[in-house]
């Protein structure tokens, strides 16, 4: 079978809900990049998060054979001092963002189309090899006016599937 050019539509729409699932989930406001809007009120959020996903990457490794790479990255905002005393939010938010991408994540064919019918297709896992494949950074305070802290996390994730 070809290459389905539903494919990296399903993929970004199955990792950005995994990860605004598992944020909604710990009432932590967030945004996918590119598809939902900055809000004042979750721009004004002491603590928030912005959900971005790059790929796939899609490469038929023999006939019907297919691998998909994708990285996702998490960057995080917390107001150190602001609602919460606890200078860690930030820090806690990334760990349980990493949690999340610990987890398989499910790709089903989301969206209304007449090939999308919810099936799944199969799961993202974490990426094997030298390089971590999951990534959490601590940047600073990047406005000492207003005492905003950022972090990230980078995952980097795979799947195969085979026709």
């Amino acid at each position: 079978m070809a290459y389905d050019p539903n494919w990296p539509r399903w993929v970004q729409a199955s990792v950005a809900d995994h990860f605004k699932v598992a944020a909604t989930a710990q009432q932590y406001p967030a945004l996918v990049e590119g598809i939902d809007e900055r809000t004042t009120e979750f721009m004004e959020s002491t603590n928030r998060l912005e959900i971005r996903v790059n790929g796939p990457f899609i490469r038929e490794m023999s006939k019907d054979y297919w691998q998909f790479l994708v990285d996702a990255n998490i960057l995080i905002f917390s107001h150190m001092g602001g609602a919460s005393p606890n200078a860690y939010v930030g820090t806690e938010m990334a760990g349980y963002m990493a949690q999340a991408a610990s987890q398989s994540i499910p790709i089903y064919k989301y969206g209304t189309g007449v090939d999308d019918d919810q099936s799944l297709i199969g799961c993202l896992t974490l990426r094997p090899g030298k390089d971590e494949s999951i990534r959490v950074y601590h940047f600073g305070e990047i406005n000492r006016e207003d005492r905003m802290r950022q972090y990230g996390v980078d995952i980097s994730l795979e799947m195969t599937i085979c026709l």
